[in-house]
């Protein structure tokens, strides 16, 4: 397993996954701000959400930490190359 550093990514996201919603607490790495949000658990708004990731960090690399292990794999289907899972 490849070691990471903090320093490597534009934000860390960490996601309590659940059935019906997915909370989550992204930190913006250049601000050092926090946005705390709620998504749906459709595929179609976790798609949306990881793309507007993809946009709103300029294509940089964004390390997402999940609760659950099932959660990868949805995750995974998103297929950014730009999300680091944790």
């Amino acid at each position: 397993m490849e070691a990471f550093n903090v320093s490597d990514f534009a934000a860390l996201i960490g996601i309590d996954w659940a059935d019906r919603k997915h909370d989550i607490c992204e930190i913006n790495r250049d601000t050092n701000t926090q946005h705390l949000s709620v998504i749906s658990s459709e595929p179609k708004s976790i798609n949306a959400w990881a793309l507007e990731l993809k946009q709103r960090y300029n294509g940089r690399s964004v390390a997402v930490a999940c609760e659950l292990k099932k959660a990868h794999l949805y995750m995974h289907s998103v297929n950014l190359s730009t999300l680091y899972y944790l």
